[in-house]
């Protein structure tokens, strides 16, 4: 008993041993175990062995020893096997017959950055009978299918072209000709039939859908349900729109395969062609991401650099024709890709597009009807079904292609009256926004803004051309708003100066239109007085011309009021002590930046404290301007952990205004007051979330500033010093703007002082050379006195290096009267500063200080002017 219940437990565990390997791949080590076992109707087993017998001595012997069984159970027990070794006879059945693979073309060429489609189609291909690879012409969809093909796990593929059917009775004739290798085929009593029976189980793949698609879809359809294995990959401009079709868009190259694509075909054509990194970045990021368009471009390289090429891509139709024998005549010219989709469009669709092509930031479905007047939707859904418009994006946002969008503007004509529709869509757009940055809840306004950004250029330009001075001011308004909130100075600047002369001769003959004008006109001026003073002469001007402001005490109308003032100093005192709280809020912040810019921090500091108690508003823009300045203030005082609570204030009210990345410098500066107080653990931690700016010149310097005082602060002076030299690099005097230059300036004079501090003059000495000259032109430009006084200590410490002690003591107790910047530390904190002028020239440093507290500022100006000229770098040894 018990030796026959051990042998039945052995046979058991060896059953269980050949199951485990063969499921696990091992048929060698399976199939002996499994010959063994397969004495019996266990199916299980025999199931297990057809596997193994077939992956070892092949499909051959496994569908032998299948029959032998099918016929020993017929005989013994008058029925069939069951439905799990059925289907294994059928894998066995399809994996004996011969591989047969036609139409299929192989790649001459590497298929750049579509190896994961490919991978992707196949494994959709295995649970969907039928794939549609859409996308638009140029995309690469022919050279995907036959790759797919050349690769399906399929032993029977067929590829059928339809690009030269012309009507859609001749589809199935195409098809049953390639499939049955003859045009008998098509004469066969049921066509149909006999394609779905050479075909099952295999790989269809029918080639250019999109011009027979009814036809093609009716095909489709019909064989699939005369088939059980068949699979159908299909390649089209639009879907075949039936229940088993899964969708797959083709995606547009990558940008490194984009590049990777041109290198290679440019190299091809011209295998010593220059390739310079940058233009062909540029190059290839205007392509579309389209392989055809990267071919063709490529070609051209025989007659043209890659510059021309690039700057001849705005006629890119013109140049991008006429590469390779072998391509179809659709794909010789981009213009014949997107002419063969242009056709299969009715004229209501045509129009529709040519319209949308004026939006260059693309557009929202509200947008569309808008500009249309009509109900979009389904002619929306016909241009993506079509792969003229890629699907909306995961903000509702469709972008058409460059490509797409050339091709449909060619092709405007007056009666679209596109001008028009564009120029009436940008005036009811600014608005309705250009007041909403300014608001309690600006979040919604300012979102729909940067959408639009792009957009409201383009109209900007528009009304320009047009001279619609209605849309002028009405955009002008918002991206003014938008630059406000962004503190994007540049852009502000630039807006105004070329608006501006056409806005100054504008007369609006409504409210609505004079808010317009006088938002666009007041945010210009505050910033040209901020920054560049002689430019605001103009706005304001324009400013006192316009109609007293009716709309209550708003923030726009507030500052357009007071800027109105300047210079009158009594007048904007007077507004100090307006009764409309935002008046008298934003009259105190202006004296504050007059206080600092005349060096009186303090004085600076208290009418903002004043400032931001009469704020009686909870706008986060206002909250950003007061905590921002107190924050700008705080640290030029160096009262750190004021600033820093001030910058986490404005850091929140940032957020609110749904601002991107760090535009304002809040987060560097948070940076600045945490190592300002000796909190470098955090300075660094807090500096490792802020991404590296790519921008502008100025918010790179500062950024590489902050990190080269992180590194002194961590003693990694050789790294804190080349961070600093990259910084002054970063925004050049020559070749910035008027109003960066003072910055400019005083990077390299922070240059200079750290260089100093940690005593290597000699890698600065031609540097600290033109600060003198530098200096006396800041002077008589009238430039703040806190930059004047930064590049006055750098050439006083460098006195004190030469020896002239008396000297660079002086210059330092002037530029300490003047001011100087603080923000960085720990290179420009005064304590050091101080105890490096009075190590080596005490007396010197107390006399001139108490000299200097006697002088006003006029006179503390003319005695930097009298100082510095005496400089020289080789001078001897003197006081």
């Amino acid at each position: 008993m018990l030796r026959s219940d051990r042998l039945r437990m052995v046979i058991e565990l060896r059953r269980v041993r050949a199951l485990a390997l063969s499921r696990l791949g091992r048929a060698a080590e399976a199939l002996g175990l499994l010959e063994q076992l397969a004495t019996g109707k266990d199916e299980e087993v025999l199931l297990e062995l057809l596997r193994s017998e077939a992956a070892v001595r092949g499909p051959a012997a496994a569908l032998a020893r299948y029959e032998d069984y099918r016929r020993a159970l017929s005989e013994e027990m008058g029925t069939d096997p069951g439905a799990a070794m059925r289907a294994q006879h059928a894998v066995l059945l399809a994996e004996s017959a011969p591989i047969r693979r036609r139409g299929v073309v192989s790649e001459p060429n590497p298929l750049r950055g579509r190896e994961t489609d490919v991978a992707r189609v196949i494994s959709v291909l295995r649970t969907s009978r039928l794939v549609t690879v859409l996308g638009t012409g140029g995309l690469g969809k022919t050279r995907l299918a036959h790759a797919v093909a050349g690769r399906a796990e399929q032993r029977t593929v067929q590829v059928v072209s339809l690009a030269g059917v012309r009507s859609d009775e001749d589809v199935i004739g195409t098809v049953a000709a390639a499939v049955a290798a003859g045009p008998l085929a098509v004469a066969a009593p049921d066509p149909l039939s006999a394609v779905a029976k050479l075909l099952d189980p295999g790989l269809l793949v029918l080639d250019n859908c999109e011009h027979v698609l009814d036809a093609a879809a009716d095909l489709v359809h019909a064989l699939l349900a005369r088939t059980r294995e068949l699979r159908v990959l299909a390649t089209s401009r639009a879907p075949l729109d039936i229940s088993s079709e899964t969708v797959y868009p083709l995606p547009q190259l990558d940008p490194t395969a984009t590049v990777a694509l041109f290198c290679e075909r440019a190299r091809a054509t011209q295998p010593h062609v220059d390739l310079p990194a940058a233009e062909v970045e540029a190059l290839c990021a205007r392509l579309d991401g389209l392989p055809l368009a990267v071919e063709l471009a490529a070609a051209r390289v025989r007659v043209l650099t890659v510059p021309d090429i690039l700057h001849r891509l705005d006629d890119r139709f013109a140049l991008l024709r006429g590469a390779g024998r072998d391509r179809p005549a659709r794909h010789r010219t981009l213009e014949a890709v997107v002419e063969w989709s242009w056709n299969l469009l009715d004229e209501e669709t045509k129009a529709a597009l040519r319209l949308l092509s004026a939006f260059p930031g693309g557009f929202t479905t509200d947008t569309a009807a808008d500009i249309m007047g009509s109900e979009v939707l389904d002619l929306l859904e016909t241009l993506v079904d079509q792969s003229l418009l890629p699907p909306a994006d995961r903000s509702g946002r469709f972008r058409m292609l460059q490509t797409v969008r050339e091709f449909s503007a060619a092709r405007r004509t007056p009666a679209d009256a596109v001008d028009e529709r564009v120029l009436a869509w940008g005036l009811v757009t600014g608005r309705a926004l250009h007041a909403g940055p300014f608001g309690l809840s600006p979040r919604l306004a300012l979102d729909r803004i940067r959408a639009e950004q792009e957009n409201l250029l383009h109209v900007l330009r528009l009304a320009h051309d047009h001279r619609d001075l209605s849309a002028l001011a009405a955009v002008a308004a918002c991206l003014a708003a938008l630059w406000t909130v962004e503190s994007s100075a540049h852009r502000l600047l630039a807006l105004g100066e070329q608006t501006l002369p056409a806005l100054s001769r504008y007369r609006p003959g409504t409210e609505p239109d004079r808010e317009a004008l006088r938002q666009a006109v007041a945010l210009y001026g505050a910033t040209a007085v901020l920054v560049q003073p002689v430019l605001a002469i103009r706005p304001l001007a324009v400013l006192r011309k316009l109609a007293p402001w009716t709309a209550g005490d708003t923030t726009v109308g507030a500052l357009a009021a007071v800027i109105s003032a300047l210079p009158d100093t009594a007048q904007l005192a007077a507004l100090c002590q307006d009764r409309r709280p935002l008046v008298s809020m934003i009259a105190l912040g202006v004296v504050g930046y007059i206080r600092e810019v005349q060096g009186d921090l303090a004085g600076a500091h208290a009418a903002t404290i004043e400032m931001a108690a009469r704020r009686r508003t909870s706008e986060p823009w206002l909250r950003t301007l007061v905590h921002g300045r107190l924050a700008e203030l705080s640290l030029q005082l160096e009262r750190h952990a004021d600033a820093l609570a001030h910058m986490r204030a404005a850091d929140d009210a940032l957020a609110a205004l749904g601002v991107i990345g760090d535009p304002v410098g809040i987060r560097l500066g948070i940076v600045l007051a945490q190592l300002g107080m000796g909190a470098t653990g955090e300075a660094e931690r807090t500096l490792a979330t802020i991404p590296v700016p790519a921008d502008t010149a100025e918010s790179v310097a500062f950024d590489l500033a902050s990190r080269a005082e992180l590194a002194l602060a961590l003693g990694n002076v050789d790294e804190g010093l080349v961070l600093w030299l990259r910084a002054a690099d970063a925004l050049p005097v020559e070749g910035s703007a008027a109003w960066l230059q003072p910055y400019a300036w005083t990077l390299r004079a922070i240059v200079v002082i750290a260089h100093l501090r940690h005593d290597r003059f000699a890698e600065v000495a031609d540097l600290v050379a033109t600060l003198p000259h530098a200096v006396r032109a800041l002077l008589d430009d009238g430039v703040p006195d806190p930059f004047c006084g930064t590049l006055l200590v750098a050439i006083g410490l460098a006195e004190l290096k030469h020896g002239r002690t008396t000297r660079g003591a002086w210059l330092v107790a002037v530029a300490e009267r003047l001011h100087y910047q603080r923000e960085y530390q720990p290179t420009m904190a005064s304590g050091g500063i101080r105890s490096r002028v009075t190590s080596v020239s005490g007396p010197a440093y107390a006399a001139a200080v108490q000299y200097c507290l006697g002088l006003n500022r006029e006179q503390l100006r003319a005695e930097a002017k009298a100082l510095v000229p005496t400089y020289q770098a080789g001078a001897p040894n003197r006081a």
